[in-house]
């Protein structure tokens, strides 16, 4: 058993595939210096067609994945025609008269060893992309009849196994072939992981010596949402994930289920987590409520310039068309001290995660913050908009909010943009003194989101992607229970809807004890809804609201899980 950091959830079980190993092997010699002029033409060549396989890889994905994973392939086209890449890759072939395979792995390696020595996920995702080209080329060097290449039409489904979680190895990321992705190293935030996110592929990354402990055709089962891979199981464990495969297919064919609602009747309301197009549309396929929250990041770092004013508004509104006419909560960029945009230095903070965050960084970038306003405020003139305001922390902070929207409002109207839609404004409640203080708050914000996920880490100061402190990331700390009954009584209180979001808030496990304390209303991910619906009708409200009180009074983690396990049965 195998473990690794989560990607996006869900099991896979079948054969393994190892890709994306083809850099580290050196071939150990030289070419005769009248071999470098054919070796440069056969890059060339091998560069001429990657960059014809992504445009039609670009093609065939946009109706599926949206505009905004495509441009993540147009990365990789700009690194195909970046001249300082074909030049270095051109001279270590005539300079150092290298094989183009050990030149194509030398540029890479240098490339991993710069960035590697930096904090910085953005600029490490740089070495990553540029290692995806790399291995793209490597596998064009001959060229294929019309009709072959790298469709996998003949090939029977498999679990990609790869050095580094990589674009080019999920290939045409044909959600039919690719069960399952598992690899040593890549990032859960990298273009790769983005892109298996939309499509819903199980995979985990960060699982050590993968090459070492496997070899092409091994029989894995793939648990991805507990972040472990299980190498040739035993038959009964594998009976039991198969069957755990076959309740997932069912639950993602997204049949009509009937109204959201608890046993007894008690409506419930059911809203999607999206962050992309795709995702908008397969919450529309579940039958949601709307979009309960948009995260916005993503329009912001699929391409080398920052989007304007414009774009986004047409990207809003793009969104909002996909939803039908349902509500949809835009959040606010959330990005941390570590992303670097497009056009904007590089911050050098010790701890990103308790810097310049959410909305401190915007207030810093007023430029930037300001645009995200202007795009969101004209299109108000619609219809109503709900503008959900990440990492708050002082009441402050949202009545700056509140005046820039006053401020953009007026300049929109003297510019004679229509933007006098009504605009209500929340705050996304993920750290422990703004829920202590949710009361100042609360006169202020017009909704709470509760961020479940990261309030959690934040309240038990434990990364929940690092394996290193997993034990202390509890999920049945009593503390997070007795947090969240206050935040809700003190929104409801306040007579303010308070929606639960993230992953934890589809944890069927621990769902009873969140109706008990009054959440009504879950942002969750589309493909958790069938999940979901089938444990809220389990339950009673009055039901829940007894086993809540055995909860809150719980003296620690163990009991809280042995009454909620207790309960499930």
């Amino acid at each position: 058993m195998l473990e690794g950091v989560t990607v996006c959830g869900g099991v896979a079980i079948g054969k393994v595939k190892l890709r994306g190993y083809e850099l580290d092997r050196s071939r150990n010699r030289r070419l005769a210096a009248s071999q470098a002029e054919p070796e440069v033409e056969r890059f060339l060549a091998a560069v001429s067609r990657s960059k014809a396989q992504v445009e039609r890889l670009k093609a065939s994905v946009e109706e599926d994945l949206g505009k905004e994973e495509v441009k993540i392939l147009g990365v990789h086209l700009a690194y195909l025609q970046d001249p300082t890449f074909l030049a270095d890759v051109e001279e270590r072939i005539r300079r150092h008269l290298l094989p183009l395979e050990d030149a194509l792995a030398a540029v890479v390696r240098d490339f991993d060893r710069i960035f590697e020595l930096v904090e910085n996920e953005k600029l490490k995702e740089c070495a990553l992309d540029l290692r995806d080209v790399a291995l793209r080329v490597l596998r064009n060097l001959e060229p294929v009849e019309e009709g072959e290449g790298d469709d996998e039409a003949d090939e029977d489904p498999y679990i990609l196994v790869s050095r580094k979680l990589s674009i080019t190895d999920m290939q045409h990321l044909d959600r039919s072939k690719v069960l399952g992705i598992v690899a040593e190293s890549g990032g859960p935030n990298s273009h790769a992981a983005i892109l298996a996110r939309s499509m819903g592929i199980p995979a985990i990354t960060g699982v050590q010596g993968l090459r070492d402990r496997l070899k092409d055709g091994d029989f894995v089962i793939l648990d991805a949402g507990t972040g472990v891979l299980y190498l040739d199981p035993e038959e009964r464990l594998r009976r039991e994930y198969e069957v755990r495969v076959l309740e997932a297919r069912e639950a993602v064919s997204f049949e009509d289920e009937g109204p959201d609602e608890l046993g007894d009747g008690t409506p419930i309301s059911l809203m999607g987590s999206c962050g992309n197009l795709g995702d908008v549309g397969q919450a529309m396929d579940a039958g949601l409520e709307g979009v309960g929250l948009y995260r916005t990041e993503l329009l912001f770092f699929v391409d080398r310039t920052l989007p304007g004013e414009d774009m986004l508004l047409h990207h809003y509104k793009e969104v909002r068309s996909r939803a039908g006419g349902l509500p949809v909560t835009f959040r606010l960029l959330d990005l941390s001290g570590d992303m670097v945009l497009p056009g904007y230095p590089r911050r050098n903070e010790p701890n990103p995660a308790l810097g310049l965050k959410g909305i401190r960084l915007l207030l810093r970038e007023s430029t930037l913050f300001r645009m995200q306003l202007r795009a969101l405020l004209r299109l108000a003139s619609e219809e109503p908009i709900e503008i959900a305001v990440p990492f708050v922390t002082t009441v402050q902070e949202l009545q700056r909010v509140r005046t820039a929207v006053r401020e953009e409002r007026e300049i929109l109207r003297k510019s004679g943009i229509d933007c006098a839609g009504e605009t209500r404004i929340g705050v996304v409640v993920e750290v422990p003194a703004t829920a202590f203080s949710i009361e100042a708050l609360l006169h202020e914000a017009d909704f709470v989101i509760v961020a479940l996920d990261d309030l959690q880490q934040y309240l038990l100061a434990a990364d929940r992607d690092n394996l290193h402190v997993s034990e202390y990331y509890r999920t049945f700390h009593p503390a997070l229970f007795r947090l969240l009954d206050r935040l809700h009584r003190e929104t409801r209180r306040f007579g303010k809807e308070c929606r639960l979001f993230g992953e934890g808030a589809a944890d069927p496990l621990r769902l009873p004890f969140f109706l008990g304390v009054g959440f009504r209303s879950f942002s969750v991910s589309p493909v958790r809804s069938p999940r979901i619906r089938k444990a809220l009708r389990k339950w009673t409200a009055p039901a829940a609201e007894s086993l809540s009180r055995e909860v809150l009074a719980a003296p620690s983690s163990l009991e809280v899980q042995r009454l909620l396990l207790r309960a499930e049965r």
